[in-house]
């Protein structure tokens, strides 16, 4: 049997997990490209594969059709957004992700775009680094209003942690966990309040046709002058113009974004902006977290053909 590893990530630490799924009898394929695969790439790679552990590719349906003996994909992640999950309902191909596996390295970097933005310390390292000498004021964590917009692992994740900054804490969730809501003191709140509440604003939902884009230009305009908006999740949730325009006409404190409209690529106008902090899509890509994902996405592959 044949399994394909498109994440460049995936048993990079170890080769525990290759050689867990050698062991079981599989041939590994895995990315000799070193980047994110095109849908070009990928229908030519999915060929002859019995199973896929899968990282941010596309997954549609062009690339299905082409899956002409896959039984499994094994997400290498969570995200859902980039893979047509009906039409592999209707082709009878299974499909796991890797639950919970990221969720503290992705709270751990919710947080430190957090802290980087309110007390400005990318700005002052790169002044620093051309030798260039301001003291720009900070912007309290401590004790502030955060709202969390989407409430499930990772947003509780965010919140524990917020908790230790004495923060107000408001949240928006289609479904809630009453009890951590109770134990954690915090309160919950429509978007429209959310949105106009809080001084820091922390994304943490899927991609969904409800909630893209959740912010606009409407949106904007509601928000506090000196807000912080904090984006983990996906960066359609955004409307691109409207978060732009809110950015240079000094609407927002800052922007910082794991998540880009383009991946891989490069966004010249938010890169332009001072007050923005921006990293490559690399929240997931701690060392727990890495050893988590593709410890799981292999359970996955190997439960399903009874190989352990």
């Amino acid at each position: 049997m044949k399994v394909l590893v498109t994440s460049k990530s995936f048993g990079k630490l170890s080769r525990k997990p290759i050689q867990r799924l050698q062991d079981a009898g599989f041939e590994v394929y895995g990315n000799e490209k070193g980047r994110l695969l095109n849908e070009e790439e990928m229908v030519e790679a999915i060929q002859g594969m019995d199973a896929v552990i899968l990282g941010t590719e596309v997954f549609n349906r062009n690339v299905i059709d082409h899956a002409d003996k896959l039984k499994i994909v094994s997400r290498y992640g969570v995200g859902l957004d980039k893979i047509e999950v009906e039409y592999l309902k209707e082709k009878g191909i299974a499909l796991q992700i890797a639950r919970n596996a990221n969720t503290n390295s992705v709270a751990d970097h919710t947080i430190g775009l957090m802290l980087s933005l309110c007390h400005n310390i990318t700005r002052s390292d790169a002044n620093i680094r051309s030798h260039v000498w301001k003291k720009p004021i900070a912007k309290d964590l401590y004790q502030s209003t955060v709202g969390i917009l989407g409430l499930g692992a990772i947003g509780k994740a965010v919140a524990r942690r917020l908790k230790g900054f004495d923060c107000n804490i408001l949240a928006f969730d289609s479904y809630y966990d009453e009890a951590f809501i109770r134990e954690y003191g915090i309160r919950k709140a429509d978007i429209n309040e959310i949105v106009s509440s809080s001084d820091v604003l922390t994304l943490h939902l899927p991609a969904l046709a409800e909630f893209s884009p959740l912010l606009d230009a409407k949106a904007f305009s509601k928000m506090k002058k000196d807000a912080v908006i904090i984006n983990t999740a996906r960066a359609k949730l955004i409307d691109r113009q409207a978060l732009y325009d809110a950015l240079h006409n000094g609407q927002l404190y800052g922007y910082g974004s794991d998540v880009h409209y383009m991946e891989p690529g490069f966004d010249e106008e938010l890169i332009a902006c001072e007050n923005t902090v921006l990293t490559p899509h690399i929240a997931a890509s701690s060392e727990g977290a890495i050893n988590r994902m593709s410890d799981i996405a292999v359970d996955h592959v190997l439960a399903y053909f009874g190989c352990q």
